[in-house]
């Protein structure tokens, strides 16, 4: 989240190992596992939830209507783990600041108020609407087309769970792609003011607008590689678990019948 700090990924790896050792590595780790699973879990379902709120119970949505309920599902589960994730950036980018996330919750409180708990969360999701919405749409799209390519439409292809992987991997990294010139102003936003930092943007088009300036199309994707690496394996995780999860769900249901 500050700029410029480091030129390369292995720059920030040498620098973290140096100033905080291995453990700097996972630094505010424990914090994204609280998080992330029930994003994650929070997303896949609102996303379905969506799907029937605008299509009907059983109906075959349309491109339009997924990616509708994908930028909604988005929405839903940044704002629901929202304070989670500003305690764990607060953490990771003030090293020594806090004592743990209690006190970051406390610190922040008393300096910013209730509100400050959620600070940044609209360009967070913006760029929830942008990531969720073209990974689910990008991962159907595809599925779709695995199962129908070359095949009668009344006799689509069996998708096991083992499509997740490359499919996730790739939808992933699409939304990563997509989304990322607004997580970089949502960061921004997110720690300016704290740990002494400058209040430097008025709003997430203001600091794309003034990264872009200043720093030029380096300064607005400083950091995507080293994301896309990241969102590659962990949406070939995600959906390959949710693939396998379903699948037995659904061998229960018939199992029952």
């Amino acid at each position: 989240a500050d700029a410029g700090k480091y030129d390369t990924m292995a720059a920030c790896m040498l620098q973290i190992y140096s100033t905080e050792g291995l453990k700097g590595f996972w630094a505010g780790n424990r914090l994204n596992v609280d998080r992330i699973a029930p994003q994650m879990g929070i997303a896949f379902f609102a996303k379905d939830y969506y799907i029937k709120l605008f299509v009907g119970e059983g109906k075959k949505s349309t491109p339009l209507q997924t990616l509708a309920a994908s930028m909604c599902s988005g929405i839903t589960c940044q704002t629901a783990v929202y304070p989670v994730d500003l305690v764990r950036t607060r953490l990771m980018v003030n090293p020594g600041v806090y004592s743990g996330p209690l006190d970051v919750i406390r610190q922040t409180y008393s300096k910013e108020g209730i509100m400050g708990l959620y600070k940044g969360l609209t360009p967070a999701n913006i760029f929830a609407v942008q990531y969720y919405g073209t990974q689910f749409f990008v991962y159907d799209t595809l599925k779709s087309q695995y199962t129908t390519f070359m095949r009668a439409s009344d006799n689509p292809r069996k998708a096991t769970p083992l499509i997740g992987i490359p499919l996730g991997a790739i939808s992933g990294m699409a939304g990563c792609a997509v989304a990322f010139p607004f997580q970089m102003a949502w960061r921004r936003l997110q720690v300016q003011g704290a740990g002494g930092r400058p209040l430097l943007y008025t709003g997430v088009f203001h600091c794309i607008q003034q990264v872009a300036t200043k720093e030029g199309a380096r300064g607005v994707y400083a950091g995507m590689q080293a994301n896309l690496i990241k969102v590659a394996p962990t949406g070939a995780l995600s959906f390959l678990a949710v693939e396998t999860i379903k699948g037995v769900i659904t061998r229960c249901r018939i199992d029952r019948t």
